[in-house]
């Protein structure tokens, strides 16, 4: 006799489930959302869930993103209030989309002054030495919270 054996594989899907809201008033005092953030974070760390961490803080991120890009057009980016390695990748991302777009003329870069991080701006630097790195041209505006890049036919190739 043979006997068949069938083996019905489960596939088992991981959805992950939001831990942070950001409303929009939440983006007006980043300090506060920044700590919401950071008790969540902490309180994964003691129920042992580190592999939720990075999830979690780029989830945060995304909601903040999207709410202070909100009714903006595709030529303006507002980095305010995100972390600054999570800022860097929302540049690169709008860079790289223009770029394929063959846009040739100008990005308003948003990152704030920096008045509001606790200690020394975390942004603003990271944005400009990005730029520098990418030898990307900029200009500072005056009120030194944004700035202004310049696509032109030299810049071709994606941001890495």
């Amino acid at each position: 006799m043979f006997a068949l054996i069938l083996v019905v594989g489960a596939v088992l899907t991981y959805q992950f489930v939001r831990r942070v809201f950001v409303k929009e008033e939440d983006l007006e005092d980043v300090d506060s959302l920044h700590k919401k953030l950071n008790d969540e974070i902490d309180k994964l760390k003691k129920e042992k869930k580190h592999n939720l961490i990075k999830q979690t803080v780029n989830d945060f991120n995304s909601q903040i993103f999207e709410l202070s890009n909100k009714g903006r057009n595709k030529y303006t980016i507002d980095l305010h209030g995100l972390y600054a390695e999570n800022a860097i990748t929302e540049l690169k991302n709008r860079i790289n989309f223009l770029i394929k777009e063959k846009h040739r003329g100008q990005l308003t870069v948003i990152t704030g002054r920096g008045n509001h991080s606790t200690g020394d701006p975390k942004i603003k630097p990271k944005v400009i030495s990005f730029f520098k790195e990418n030898s990307i041209q900029f200009q500072e505006t005056s009120r030194g919270g944004a700035f202004i890049i310049y696509f032109n036919s030299q810049m071709v190739s994606l941001i890495k």
